[in-house]
């Protein structure tokens, strides 16, 4: 289950309600009261999703269906954004209602199949895709959910050839583009991966974790320039569209850190624990650069927040066991240090999907 949920996170990215169905009105954000029409609610809904506020659009759509509960544009948008909130089971409990109330439209069954797919579920989501395949929903979207759960269950011959499928149709596709990317990426085929990469920002220039990822092979193959702008262009967009993606910070201020350039890494990184609080790389690489300059105290509160992120980081571990030792806590430094050759004797696949250095 770890590991079919890691490769989600790696691989799921923005597979989302499909083909322009869910309709959310565009207005200004603003304070509606209670006599606030259904229209200036949906408006109000579409401008916090356009925020990323999903918690405000979530209470605005209740209201709305508070009002009209067969309005099936804001339910289907509501599953949606309690399916982007994690909010698993009420995503589910909404996507089921629109399959009773409209029995004929495969839309809520693909929720259902991407909500069976985010949670780990593989089966569930192919069976469920391959029941809006029968009953003609022929989507890319839909083709892309039983392409993953083809590579999940093993079928990697099925997966490729899905997505090679959905490519041949439409070779703009950019999200296809990218699953293929990310499965090929994988599949330690670097060059090919790489090629891919450059076509889905092509295709999508604000891609941002392509960017990341063509960093990430540049890197490997000693190509330190092009990674490093690969990640701040990553940043960059990161920044401006303001998401939430702490990877290339971590990944630039490792590289700099490296090279010597402490002080940039250190302000990397803090930029990068300021954007993304919950990503446990970002600690130990701000943890790890300061570290390298001197043992401030700020090395054990990064590194202790890493651990409580990612209980399973064995790097973590060891660098906050030589930070005990080094301001001579050497009891707390041998407890720590035991707890390392634990986790490293037995460890586990990170939660969050990426390699943790």
């Amino acid at each position: 289950m770890a590991r079919t949920r890691l490769i989600i996170a790696l691989m799921l990215t923005s597979l989302t309600s499909a083909g322009g169905q869910v309709q959310i009105l565009r207005a200004p954000a603003g304070f509606l009261g209670q006599d606030a029409s259904v229209e200036q609610l949906t408006a109000s809904a579409r401008g916090s999703l356009e925020r990323g506020d999903l918690e405000h659009a979530r209470s605005i759509l209740e209201r709305v269906l508070s009002r009209e509960e067969r309005n099936k544009q804001a339910r289907l948008a509501l599953t949606d954004v309690l399916r982007r909130m994690k909010r698993w089971q009420d995503a589910s409990d909404q996507a089921q209602i629109l399959v009773q109330q409209y029995p004929s439209d495969t839309e809520p069954v693909y929720l259902l199949a991407l909500i069976a797919m985010q949670r780990g579920d593989p089966h569930t989501a192919q069976e469920l895709a391959r029941d809006c395949v029968a009953r003609g929903d022929k989507r890319s979207e839909v083709y892309k959910v039983l392409a993953l759960s083809d590579y999940l269950l093993h079928d990697k011959t099925n997966f490729e050839s899905k997505i090679e499928s959905i490519l041949r149709k439409n070779p703009r596709d950019a999200e296809a583009q990218y699953l293929l990317a990310r499965y090929l990426f994988e599949e330690k085929r670097y060059g090919e991966a790489l090629k891919r990469f450059h076509t889905v920002v092509t295709i999508q220039p604000d891609h941002y974790k392509a960017y990341y990822y063509s960093g990430l092979i540049y890197n490997a193959n000693g190509d330190r320039e092009n990674a490093q702008t690969a990640w701040m262009t990553s940043i960059g967009i990161v920044e401006r569209k303001q998401a939430v993606y702490g990877w290339p910070f971590a990944d630039l201020g490792r590289a700099l850190s490296d090279a010597g350039e402490t002080d940039k890494a250190i302000e990397w990184t803090s930029r990068g624990v300021r954007n993304d609080p919950a990503c446990p790389k970002t600690y130990y690489e701000h943890a790890r650069a300061i570290f390298q300059r001197s043992p401030e105290p700020e090395v054990k509160r990064a590194l202790l927040e890493a651990i409580r992120l990612d209980p399973g980081y064995a790097d973590a571990y060891y660098m906050l066991g030589r930070y005990y030792k080094k301001v001579g806590e050497d009891q707390a430094g041998d407890q720590i240090l035991d707890r390392f050759r634990d986790v490293k004797a037995h460890p586990v696949p990170s939660p969050y999907g990426l390699p943790r250095q």
